[in-house]
């Protein structure tokens, strides 16, 4: 079987399937991954076979993903037209400004005469020569459109939760009637595209024949997606292990990361001053993956080790806690490796994370802004010490091995191929 995974090209949305293509592997399956260009390097770096999605001249470049974040009149009009509440307010802004823009950059017509959409004819282009037999996409639906024009089963895989999904439920549960006849947002998005290959937009295009989720249940949205649980097993890249981490450290080691994502967006001076401040003078080691711009200015203390990267993997076997913005990739490798986390609440995806680890008793919550640097190493030292925090990240662990594995999973996506592959 031939599976083709399409990416949205950036690292935290590339290694959550990369346990899932060698599991794939592993039971006899050829896999490919194509992306944007920008991301070819990266996905070769894990070992898997790349396939460019057109180049860098005809692609549209992820620095212009901004231009296509709706204006704030209009998302404005469709919050009100989506009821949005205050208990909303975190999933709206996650489709209307994140995803909807995600998905609108890549279905959009470029500037040339006959219309071309380089997101999707490429890789219509890309199925039709390869054959795959299932297609699995995330943020991308010309994935599916190309997996329906080659007659491929396909199914979404998800990096969170299902913010489309659930705008999309919320659009059908208001009725149409709602939106003054107007098309929901997220079908609008891929109507062009889906049109000029002769397909129509309906659930299955947009939100896929299937949906691989990594969300622990109780954080899951209300969608209309058949869904399918998936262990997010940790992978965070390769590298040589440098030597400070084949011997246990001699004091505890605290990891403190604010993810690879928001280095292209923003360096967060004030954050980071702050979490050195914290850890300024303790008797710990901490391990600060924080790169030049992100140092920038930043007086280092003594215990603090700054390096660019390092993968998770590596580091969080010999950690006894960790500080970091919330995302989910950090909080499910977090997870994984049963360490006590304490989490800033200014994240992009705390809102959501972060109270699911305090449920759990795995860690306590930061915030730089309203709270001193004392304070903060106050609830550092919580964590450290205190024997419910560990027992804590314990439980989160044992939940999270209650989900299906990315091999487990395998069987399932075979047996959607044989349901819905509508070729040979």
């Amino acid at each position: 079987m031939r599976i083709l995974f399409v990416v949205w090209p950036m690292a935290a949305h590339l290694y959550p399937i990369v346990p899932l293509a060698r599991a794939f592997q592993a039971a006899g399956h050829e896999t490919r991954v194509a992306s944007h260009p920008a991301l070819i390097e990266e996905i070769t770096a894990t070992g898997l076979a790349a396939v460019p999605v057109g180049t860098p001249d005809t692609m549209p470049p992820l620095s212009r993903v901004g231009d296509y974040v709706l204006p704030e009149e209009e998302r404005n009009r469709l919050a009100k037209a989506f009821n949005v509440t205050g208990a909303d307010e975190h999933a709206w802004f996650m489709f209307s400004y994140f995803a909807l823009a995600g998905t609108r950059i890549f279905h959009s017509p470029g500037d040339s005469d006959d219309g071309a959409i380089a997101g999707t004819d490429y890789l219509v282009d890309i199925a039709r020569a390869w054959e795959p037999d299932l297609v699995l996409w995330d943020m991308w639906p010309a994935a599916a459109i190309a997996a329906r024009v080659t007659g491929a089963a396909h199914a979404r895989f998800l990096w969170g939760p299902d913010y489309c999904g659930w705008a999309r439920q919320r659009y059908l549960r208001l009725g149409e009637a709602e939106w003054t006849r107007q098309p929901d947002p997220l079908a609008q998005a891929v109507t062009e595209a889906a049109r000029r290959h002769g397909c129509t937009v309906d659930d299955e295009l947009l939100l896929g024949q299937l949906t691989l989720d990594p969300t622990p249940a109780t954080l899951r949205l209300d969608t209309p997606a058949p869904t399918v649980s998936m262990r997010r097993v940790p992978y965070t890249g390769a590298d040589v292990m440098p030597e400070w981490l084949h011997e246990r450290p001699r004091r505890p080691r605290v990891a403190v990361s604010l993810g690879m994502s928001g280095r292209e967006y923003a360096s967060n001076g004030a954050l980071v001053t702050k979490l050195l401040e914290m850890v300024a003078d303790l008797d710990i080691e901490v391990v600060a993956t924080l790169n030049e711009v992100q140092l920038r200015g930043q007086r280092v203390p003594d215990n603090v080790h700054a390096l660019d990267y390092v993968p998770f993997n590596q580091l969080l076997p010999t950690c006894s806690a960790i500080v970091h913005h919330g995302g989910s990739g950090t909080v499910m490798a977090a997870a994984a490796h049963r360490v006590p986390q304490l989490i800033e609440v200014e994240g992009l995806e705390s809102a959501t994370y972060a109270p699911y680890v305090l449920r759990h008793g795995a860690g306590l919550t930061l915030d730089h802004k309203r709270q001193s640097a004392d304070v903060m190493r106050a609830r550092l030292l919580r964590v450290l010490h205190e024997p419910s925090f560990r027992a804590g990240a314990d439980a989160l662990h044992a939940e999270w091995l209650t989900m299906p594995s990315p091999r487990e999973v395998v069987p399932v996506l075979e047996a959607l191929t044989r349901r819905h592959r509508s070729r040979g």
